[in-house]
């Protein structure tokens, strides 16, 4: 698989799990009971899933930097958005291993924050913010992006900044995790939580 299909598979992944958390958001914002059925379901496995894609993340980013030749060295903004996912990873691998519904609100800020880095990072991306003089200084451009899947952001003949398509980058990729978990994490309860007792004689 070449460098360009793998960060377009890892792109796909990226829409479907923020595809989940749209859906995630919906179902709680409409009450009916499919949606409530939806939600419940997800709740028997929203820890471990959680842990996959904060696992999966940490594990491309490691891939592209470590593994991939040329390596793809870290811009500023990566590396605060990796500080988050990374972190969340651990947590919530072990959350998911002792059932800890609690780690939300442990888990939950490291990706609020991941997600505003996420979201400042693709605004310089697009030109809309402009890059500071550390990110210059740092030796990695953080409007310069290695790789984008399904559209393009690039400057044409006349030095005009033109984006087309739909630019998925890896700090879009780090958007997509961190709403996710966000998502899976701040689930409802279910309306049944009580447990069953034996009523046998």
């Amino acid at each position: 698989m070449s460098a360009t299909q793998l960060h377009d598979l890892f792109a796909v992944l990226a829409i479907v799990v923020l595809s989940l958390a749209i859906l995630l958001a919906l179902a709680r914002l409409i009450p009916s009971v499919p949606s409530v059925r939806f939600l419940d379901l997800i709740w028997k496995v929203n820890l471990p899933f959680a842990a996959v894609i904060a696992s999966t993340a940490t594990l491309g980013s490691l891939y592209w930097s470590e593994v991939y030749e040329p390596h793809w060295v870290p811009c500023r903004f990566c590396w605060f958005q990796r500080i988050f996912m990374y972190s969340s990873a651990v947590i919530l691998v072990i959350a998911a291993i002792r059932r800890d519904r609690g780690i939300k609100w442990y888990a939950g800020p490291l990706a609020a924050i991941g997600i505003a880095f996420s979201v400042w990072h693709h605004l310089i991306e697009r030109r809309i913010v402009e890059e500071s003089a550390t990110c210059a200084a740092s030796g990695t451009s953080c409007a310069a992006p290695y790789d984008v899947s399904f559209g393009s952001m690039k400057y044409n003949i006349d030095g005009k900044f033109v984006v087309s398509g739909l630019p998925i980058t890896l700090a879009v990729m780090a958007f997509c995790a961190f709403a996710a978990i966000l998502a899976l994490l701040f689930l409802p309860e279910p309306l049944d939580t009580t447990p069953q007792t034996d009523t046998q004689e």
